[in-house]
């Protein structure tokens, strides 16, 4: 039993662009925002743009004012004209390779071909094309349409960008047969191709095949057209909400693909529900669903927390405290859990399953929260006075940083709006609650080397990981408004400092052995940068792994590396 996901589902190179475009213009705050009607057929990509502002305009003239963008499946010389004549502020997110399109027409008309073009004649790109192809220009559906077709003397042959490459061959060699002095321009995109042509491939594995994306979406009808000559039942769904779990859960294999404005968490939504029906069957779903609230939830923190402050008690001082670690843990979870519980509040559309846990038990988490930063801030009232001092302040901090999000505000101001600070903020609190404080505290009041030396290795250690998670999913923590590195920094560039942090949170603790500023089994931390390597790899080799494995390998990195540092110490206090 498995699901197969094909690696090319989800947003195209021209659909990544647009998305893009648009979230960087609203930035400039050039108010109100709309798009000349749909920027992608995607239902899910429009209300998470209509929840940053973006608006779906029919009739551009009635605007006054502000950014006009227009969608990504061309619009008409007509259309051109109009909005070019009016006062607002245009942004234009053609697609490139439908602009291709629309330049060979515009060519060949110049040139007195008769453009023909095998399309949807409803779709707004096929209308956008047909008008830059002059008077003469005809829409034709497919061969069959060949014969109906008047006699030609210099036809010319292009097609909608995301027509099936197969139609469009037999196209050709149907008008080759009828017009020998045919000419013609192959404009069905790389990305189509490419989704086609794999899902060919993997249909011969699978018994079924679910596409995910917008019921309007040409290119998501072309893959489940195809899945259905390849022999196979295919269904379309928007939602993972639509899967009909008795009809599915008697494949064995299943295929998902998706549309190439399908965003990657519709995509990963659709994958848990499919792999949650094969978990029932298997009988295995109880255990996910408690592993699942304990993640979801934030709970997995409270022992991740307590094992890396317990073992930094150990390495530091050599003694195991437990008082002064339950209150940074506590801390450290409730300032987790706050922040979830603000983000799912500020945007809805993303539809992350975690987002949807967490708005569902918003009360019960707020009081988990609430309770934390109590018990933290009660706790530190029996340890050194300076905890107490330190945690108020890093309250006061939090809810200062925390404002952009309860006030909804889009783009973010303040702290918030520095790219990768979420990040940073959780990484310096780790590694200054669990490392810094406590050995500044257990020294007399005083920074040693091997508190700065084993602080510093949380803190890449824990940074690795806020960059292991946020490469999974750019496009929904974009569209969240979260400036995370890797959406400042592009996957590259953020791959190569994952494996900087990597190489220090390595290198800190050797040092800090070598130099006999930190114990022996300090070095146990590898444990821990060994599992995150290993999760970047599988991650990185899996196709929309869902946001609950992430979280596992993510996380269950930073639980290793508080763990094998304990066992270590154990160990060689047994022998």
């Amino acid at each position: 039993m498995s699901v197969i996901t094909a690696r090319t589902a989800g947003f195209c190179w021209g659909v990544r662009r647009a998305v893009d475009l648009v979230l960087a213009e609203l930035k400039n705050g050039n108010r109100p925002y709309a798009v000349y009607g749909e920027l992608v057929h995607n239902p899910q990509v429009l209300e998470a743009l209509k929840d940053k502002g973006v608006s779906i305009c029919s009739d551009p003239e009635k605007m006054q004012k502000g950014t006009l963008f227009l969608r990504t499946h061309g619009t008409t010389i007509e259309e051109q004209k109009m909005v070019s004549s009016l006062s607002l502020h245009l942004k234009d997110l053609t697609c490139p390779r439908v602009s291709r399109a629309l330049a060979i027409a515009s060519k060949k008309s110049a040139e007195e071909y008769d453009v023909l073009i095998l399309g949807d004649p409803a779709h707004q790109e096929v209308k956008s094309i047909l008008s830059y192809g002059g008077s003469s220009a005809r829409v034709i559906s497919g061969p069959l349409d060949v014969e109906n077709l008047p006699d030609l003397s210099k036809p010319f042959l292009l097609s909608q960008t995301t027509q099936n490459t197969q139609t469009y061959e037999e196209t050709k060699k149907a008008l080759t047969s009828r017009f020998p002095n045919l000419e013609h321009a192959c404009t069905i995109c790389e990305s189509t191709s490419t989704r086609q042509e794999e899902l060919r491939e993997l249909c011969g594995e699978v018994d079924c095949v679910v596409v995910v994306g917008g019921r309007n979406s040409a290119n998501t009808a072309r893959l489940a057209e195809i899945a259905r000559e390849e022999g196979l039942p295919a269904f379309i769904v928007e939602t993972h909400e639509e899967l009909d779990a008795e009809l599915l859960g008697r494949c064995d294999d299943i295929l998902l693909a998706a549309g190439a404005s399908t965003p990657s968490w519709s995509i990963r939504k659709v994958r848990e529900h499919l792999l949650e029906i094969q978990g029932d069957r298997l009988r295995a779903g109880k255990f996910r669903d408690f592993l699942q609230v304990m993640v979801f939830g934030n709970f997995h923190i409270l022992p991740i927390t307590f094992a890396t402050g317990y073992a930094s008690s150990i390495i530091l001082d050599g003694i195991g405290r437990f008082t002064s670690v339950i209150a940074a843990s506590l801390f450290l979870f409730a300032v987790h859990t706050a922040t979830s519980v603000l983000e799912s509040g500020y945007s809805r559309p993303s539809g992350l399953r975690r987002q949807e846990f967490i708005r569902k038990h918003r009360f019960v988490l707020t009081i988990c929260a609430l309770t934390a930063f109590a018990g933290s801030l009660g706790i530190s009232l029996f340890l050194n006075p300076i905890w107490s001092y330190v945690l108020g302040t890093m309250l006061l901090a939090f809810l200062f940083y925390s404002i952009p999000l309860i006030r909804k505000t889009y783009p973010f101001r303040g702290l918030r709006a520095i790219p990768g600070s979420r990040d940073l903020m959780f990484a310096g609190a780790w590694s200054f609650l669990l490392a810094l404080l406590p050995g500044f505290i257990s020294a007399g009041s005083t920074i040693t080397p091997g508190s700065v030396l084993w602080a510093g290795t949380l803190f890449f250690l824990f940074l690795d990981r806020c960059l292991l998670a946020d490469l999974v999913d750019m496009q929904g923590d974009a569209l969240m408004g979260l400036d995370t590195i890797p959406i400042l920094a592009g996957r590259e560039k953020s791959v190569l400092l994952f494996w900087c942090c990597f190489i220090l949170a390595v290198a800190l603790p050797a040092s800090g052995i070598a130099t006999r500023y930190l114990p022996v089994h300090a070095s146990a931390i590898a444990f821990g940068l060994i599992t995150l390597a290993v999760g970047y790899f599988h991650l990185s080799r899996s196709p929309f792994p869902s946001e609950y494995s992430k979280r596992i390998i993510a996380d269950g990195s930073l639980l290793i590396a508080g763990l094998a540092p304990i066992l270590v110490y154990w160990a060689g206090e047994v022998l």
